[in-house]
């Protein structure tokens, strides 16, 4: 589904006045305390860089869409100030209390992009960059913290630990979404975005077990680097002068700071004369945290952004408000099904003939009290859901062909948002019942019957058919959990249905 082009907005045009406020304190506090680069760098990532690269994540075209997104692009930069404060006190306890909220505004960043990521319909799209940039920005929390505190862990000394919270920073967050945001715009293949994503963990894995390892991880990732440069001036050929100039400069910073790295990797391996590690810092870190984060995300921020529309996230904190559940009923309407209609009728009632690709299933349940017309109503009161905790909009839809139901389904402390559509209603003497077809907002692809049937015997029983694939990202990955839940879920409306009592 396309939406309008956004417009361009300026890199202070972020909804609040915190990011101008935020980059005031920092200056100040640069001038009264004159820190050492690696804190200057990893302060001004908390208070610049990250809400920066929030923003413009948290555009529709890049994934799933998520409110909170655009809250935490708003108030990263008043949380970056602890980062600050943490730098004003000698490493140890007191520092690293100073940088927990960071730490834990980390954390709610990287759940919501790991939320993103299970929602997506396909691995195979560049966004899934951008998604892993938000994540691998919790190494980056809880490392700074590491460093504040003093710690260092598996042996390694302190440089490298204040070090790893730069890189995570940088090169675990930025490069990401700058190189996922840049293949969207440009309708590239996901090739470039996902070995920046393997480049990253893969850097951090050779750190830590040295020699050959360290060498191949380097390689490997400063040559995704360049792949991802590559990328962003083909871009930058597209903009208009200011924003195009401003990626292009971008593009060839990166691509020094990436033959540096190349070149730092080999010497290491080969013990050929090179630079150290503070000016690796001065070179290679400035050229990649300034001259590519920050000028890659003003430039992005500077030009339109294109049109597009990955949907809503479906996984959520908590239970959603009323008002979320309207909003994504609202947008369901405007859908087609994910499949053709008929799915059910391609199937065998014992599960040997099935469309290719989908799994099938009955479940039945007998009513014991064989009160037909009494089950029929649990029916159309949507009990069944009730019983399972699922929260729908309408509050009781009608059962009719077309009607769109909005579905909220509890899993702990998260809830499960899906949409979905009545294509069948089965209104006969001795059977009563609904096909609902999903719509794109859903963790499968699929259709589902909810049966009364009364025989001939008089017995009243319910069935429940599906016929399902995997949906998203996170039903494709966690197939056991998803059966778990699909198992749960129809066990509650099969017992629902049979347990209802007509009031009045």
């Amino acid at each position: 589904m396309k939406t309008a082009t956004d417009s361009p907005r300026t890199a202070l045009s972020l909804g609040t006045p915190l990011l101008a406020g935020a980059v005031g304190l920092w200056v100040a506090w640069l001038a009264l305390v004159a820190p050492e680069r690696t804190a200057l760098v990893v302060t001004f990532a908390s208070v610049v860089i990250v809400p920066l690269g929030l923003a413009e994540a948290a555009g529709r075209y890049t994934g799933p869409v998520t409110q909170l997104l655009d809250t935490l692009a708003n108030y990263g930069p008043l949380l970056g100030l602890f980062t600050l404060a943490s730098y004003t006190v000698e490493a140890g306890p007191q520092a690293a209390l100073l940088a927990l909220p960071w730490m834990a505004f980390t954390c709610v960043v990287g759940a919501t992009g790991v939320a993103r990521l299970l929602s997506r319909r396909t691995l195979r799209d560049p966004g899934v960059s951008v998604d892993c940039g938000l994540v691998f920005l919790v190494v980056g929390g809880a490392w700074l913290v590491l460093s504040r505190g003093g710690v260092a862990p598996m042996g390694f000394s302190p440089a490298i630990v204040e070090l790893t919270a730069v890189h995570f920073h940088y090169a675990g967050f930025a490069l990401p979404i700058v190189a996922g945001v840049v293949a969207l715009r440009l309708e590239a293949a996901a090739y470039i975005p996902l070995a920046v994503v393997g480049g990253v963990p893969l850097t951090a894995v050779g750190i830590t077990l040295g020699g050959v390892t360290e060498w191949i991880a380097a390689t490997v990732m400063a040559l995704a680097g360049l792949c991802a440069a590559a990328l962003t001036l083909r871009l930058a050929r597209r903009l208009t002068p200011a924003p195009g100039a401003l990626l292009a400069v971008a593009a060839g910073a990166l691509t020094v700071g990436m033959l540096l790295a190349i070149g730092w990797a080999w010497s290491l391996r080969f013990g050929w004369s090179y630079l150290d590690l503070d000016a690796m810092v001065s070179t290679h870190g400035f050229l990649n945290g300034f001259g590519f984060c920050l000028l890659g995300l003003i430039a992005l921020r500077l030009s339109p952004r294109p049109a597009g529309d990955h949907g809503d996230v479906c996984l959520h904190a908590g239970r959603p408000a009323a008002a979320r559940l309207a909003a994504l009923h609202a947008k369901a309407e405007q859908y087609g099904t994910t499949n053709p209609i008929g799915l059910l009728g391609q199937s065998a009632p014992d599960g040997s003939r099935r469309p290719d690709g989908f799994r099938h299933k009955v479940w039945r349940h007998n009513i014991g009290h064989g009160d037909f017309d009494r089950a029929a109503s649990g029916i159309r009161s949507w009990a069944g859901h009730g019983k399972a905790g699922v929260v729908c909009y309408p509050e009781r839809p009608a059962i009719a062909v077309g009607e769109t139901v909005a579905l909220m389904i509890p899993l702990g402390p998260v809830t499960v948002s899906a949409t979905a559509r009545i294509i069948e209603v089965i209104d006969e003497a001795d059977r009563y019942g609904f096909i609902y077809s999903t719509l794109p907002h859903h963790p499968q692809d699929g259709e589902e019957s909810f049966v009364i049937h009364r025989h001939p015997d008089g017995e009243v029983e319910m069935v429940v058919t599906a016929v399902w694939r995997a949906g998203v990202v996170g039903a494709f990955v966690v197939p056991a959990l998803t059966t778990f839940l699909q198992e749960r879920a129809i066990a509650h409306y099969l017992l629902g249905t049979a347990e209802f009592e007509v009031v009045g």
